[in-house]
């Protein structure tokens, strides 16, 4: 039997968490602790987990939960294959950014290259402003 949602309802500042098919009321100041004790009553009536929707003063707002809540679960999940791909090249990048350096690359030009931050390419070859008089040097020197 598929089990009908609770509804949490924030009204006259405090929350009211009702489930209809096993007549189960919650209230409580507290969204977390009306949640934790309405699910404890659940579980003496029922095995299957019930799902929560949400109103504000009696108007459903569950679908802006949803909404907000799927966006917010793709985030994380980017952020941890970005993060997880971030660490595999890694290696990788530092080397390149290290070759650069000892080339005598500027930090400014290896963002513009590998599109690194400069303060990356900063911990590689030095404070751009450095590398820019050395080369300025090292040039005339040539040149001499």
């Amino acid at each position: 039997m598929s089990e009908a949602a609770s509804i949490a309802n924030l009204a006259n500042e405090e929350w009211t968490i009702t489930n209809a098919v096993h007549d189960v009321v919650t209230v409580d100041l507290w969204l977390d602790v009306a949640l934790r004790r309405h699910t404890e009553g659940l579980a003496e009536l029922t095995s299957v987990a019930v799902p929560v929707r949400y109103q504000l003063d009696g108007v459903d707002i569950d679908a802006d939960v949803c909404a907000v809540r799927s966006a917010l679960d793709w985030l994380h999940e980017a952020y941890r294959v970005a993060k997880t791909y971030d660490v595999t090249t890694r290696p990788e990048r530092y080397a390149l950014l290290q070759r650069l350096a000892e080339s005598r690359v500027m930090p400014s030009e290896m963002a513009v290259m590998v599109g690194v931050d400069v303060s990356i390419a900063e911990r590689f070859a030095g404070a751009d402003d450095e590398a820019r008089i050395a080369r300025s040097i090292l040039h005339r020197l040539k040149t001499i």
